[in-house]
């Protein structure tokens, strides 16, 4: 063939025979590639460690790989029409192909993947995750088909085995918590016995872990706890801020073989994070019981030592004078006030706690003061309720004895006396306190008598006479405590030098001072400013006095203060509901108002402080005058003159 042949324009036959030559070739180096690429993909497919057919409905493979041809036991080129539900149990080929019937049936359902175990050419069973979709495919002639991928995660399971048995030597909870705020599986068994549950997996961690310890978490701790979940998805630095507020160490109850338990549990959180996202927060439990028992015993411990020094320097800054009377009175008022919680005497122990409380101020012993304080504030309120629980009462005196012998003993150690030396009369209180209360209503010619019985009794003491200046150091500094503590200036005078009453009495008469003091300073002298706006010292004045009378001791306690406005006394009484409008218009006198004053429950003090209103007062030095044979407590006042108080004591002797 020539050269003019072949390139003749004008020749069609040839000119189409090029064309063809050419496409003919084009095809040949498109089936080339193709081949190329198929044979690379099916090079691909079978270096995959995971099996890959394609099969139809019935099982039947259509096209696999090397891995599952390796699974059916036959070389690749033996895989096809081999059937893949071959390699299944009867219950585990129904779950596969119940899977691919879901997916027939929803086909917005674009895949399905769960785990199911297979049994190999060598008859073992080996666990799978499986992965089922629809095979896309340009003809559907031959029905639909399924693409599977099957992945060997028994070296996986075997793990999670072994990670499960370290788990359960490990005494610590430890599980993962997904960004639904829910307890995944794995997790460690020692977890389900903290939390007091079991299968805890796809349960809500807030339900499980903070719902049962929710009431002992303070306001901080329930804020982080409504905040853990929430930090999943966020941030690590929203996280680091967050966890500040989380729970840590708090109280926890558990249901448990031998009943609810509650224990101390430690929580720690760990955040799992990728891209600086927390994906999963993994939480470590405890269990710290022991460790925070041991703590707080330590804490105690420190505390009660702390205590005990304190109430050291507190008898240390006391002086010998001021302990010995102090001792003196507790060891008559502590029986009395046994007496009165045994007989069920809730007003009456009131009283008695209030005298308690001014001695303690007085001697300068600050916690037994606060504490009885404390317990006269929930005594009267019940009082007031008509609801004081005898049981409360009981456990209430039993601890405030408890800290006063405590006291007592420090006291004695530091002066380095014997228990055995101190009064002997303690061990007979009751007795001579129902002795005391029997005196009072005798003529002087029974108390003589009474009083050499006192004397047989006590060895002499009860009967013996001790001058009231014995009182002076207490009420001194029962002056500069209060005194200090609000501020006011006030010399306090005594006029009552070889003035004696009877050492049983003594007590009484210490209550009565205490409580005429407090109100005079509390009261009657007015503020350095106040006195000075009126004319005034700037420090008032307030005086004792006693002198003996034909039968009978004159006690005044006197004051320069502000005196009483009776119109004040009056609507006060109204107010408080002690009188009725109808009784207070037959109230004639200015001693008939100011006798007002005597009666339970009233104070001028809309607000109770540890010196006054609270309702116990001046009707308790009334009743304790009374108690020392008198026939009540005088009250003299002029406004801006000041106030005095009255009694006579009748004279008693021992021949």
């Amino acid at each position: 063939m020539s050269n003019a042949y072949k390139l003749d324009p004008q020749n069609e036959q040839a000119k189409a025979e090029i064309i063809a030559a050419e496409g003919l070739r084009a095809s040949h180096e498109i089936i080339t590639v193709l081949e190329k690429c198929k044979s690379s993909s099916e090079h691909i497919l079978d270096q995959l460690p995971d099996l890959l057919v394609i099969m139809s409905l019935d099982g039947r493979i259509l096209k696999g790989n090397l891995a599952a041809a390796r699974l059916m036991g036959v070389d690749t080129e033996d895989i096809l029409n081999r059937n893949l539900f071959d390699v299944f149990h009867v219950e585990t080929r129904n779950i596969m192909k119940s899977r691919i019937s879901s997916l027939l049936k929803d086909r917005n359902l674009k895949q399905q993947q769960f785990e199911l175990p297979i049994i190999n050419k060598d008859s073992h069973q080996v666990e799978h995750l499986w992965t089922v979709s629809l095979f896309t495919q340009i003809s559907e002639r031959r029905g639909p088909l399924i693409k599977v991928l099957g992945k060997d995660i028994s070296k996986i399971k075997e793990f999670e085995k072994k990670l499960s048995q370290i788990f359960s030597a490990i005494p610590l909870g430890i599980f993962t918590v997904d960004s639904q705020g829910n307890i995944e599986w794995p997790y460690s068994l020692f977890t389900e016995y903290l939390l007091g549950q079991d299968k805890l997996a796809d349960m809500p961690l807030d339900e499980v872990l903070f719902k049962p310890m929710w009431d002992s978490l303070d306001s901080i701790e329930k804020t982080g706890a409504g905040q853990v979940v929430d930090c999943i998805g966020g941030d690590t630095l929203w996280f680091d801020m967050a966890k500040l507020h989380f729970p840590k160490e708090v109280r926890f109850t558990r249901e448990t073989p031998d009943g609810v338990k509650t224990c101390w549990l430690g929580i720690t959180y760990h955040p799992i994070v990728h891209e600086n996202k927390i994906e999963k927060l993994m939480i470590v439990l405890e269990d710290r019981t022991e460790v925070v028992e041991a703590r707080r015993a330590l804490e105690l411990q420190r505390e009660i030592e702390n205590n005990k020094i304190k109430k050291i320097l507190e008898i240390q800054n006391c002086s010998g004078s001021l302990l010995e009377v102090t001792f003196s009175d507790f060891d008559l008022l502590f029986p009395r006030l046994s007496k009165e919680c045994e007989d069920y005497e809730p007003e009456k122990v009131a009283r008695t706690l209030h005298g308690i409380k001014g001695i303690a101020r007085t001697a300068g012993f600050s916690d037994l003061e606060h504490h009885v304080h404390a317990c006269e504030d929930k005594l009267l309120a019940s009082i007031s309720d008509e609801n004081v629980d005898r049981q409360w009462l009981t456990d209430t005196i039993g601890s405030l004895k408890t800290e006063w012998h405590e006291l007592r003993s420090l006291c004695f150690a530091l002066s380095g006396r014997q228990h055995g030396l101190q009064i002997k009369q303690v061990d007979y209180m009751e007795v001579l306190h129902e002795l005391k209360e029997l005196r009072t209503n005798l003529d002087d010619e029974g108390r003589r008598h009474a009083d050499k019985i006192l004397e047989k009794l006590g060895g002499g003491q009860f009967a013996e006479e001790v001058e009231l200046a014995t009182l002076e150091p207490k009420l001194e500094k029962q002056l500069n405590v209060t005194a200090s503590s609000l501020e006011k200036k006030i010399d306090l005078r005594f006029d009552w030098d070889g003035v004696q009453v009877i050492q049983n009495e003594i007590l009484t008469f210490s209550e009565i001072f205490l409580h005429l003091l407090n109100n005079s300073i509390d009261h009657g002298v007015e503020a350095p400013a106040e006195r000075k706006k009126m004319g005034k010292g700037e420090t008032g004045t307030i005086i004792f006095h006693a002198d003996m009378r034909e039968k009978h001791v004159h006690i005044e306690v006197s004051d320069d203060g502000r005196g009483i406005d009776k119109d004040k006394i009056l609507k006060i009484a109204i107010e408080k509901e002690i009188i009725t409008q109808q009784q207070a218009s037959k109230l004639k006198t200015d001693e008939d108002i100011l006798e007002l004053m005597l009666l339970p429950g009233f104070s001028t003090k809309k607000e109770a402080d540890t010196i006054s209103g609270r309702g116990i007062g001046l009707d308790s030095v009334n009743d304790a005058v009374k108690a020392l044979g008198c026939t009540k407590l005088y009250i003299k006042s002029e406004i801006n003159k000041g106030t005095t108080f009255v009694f006579d004591v009748p004279l008693t002797t021992v021949d």
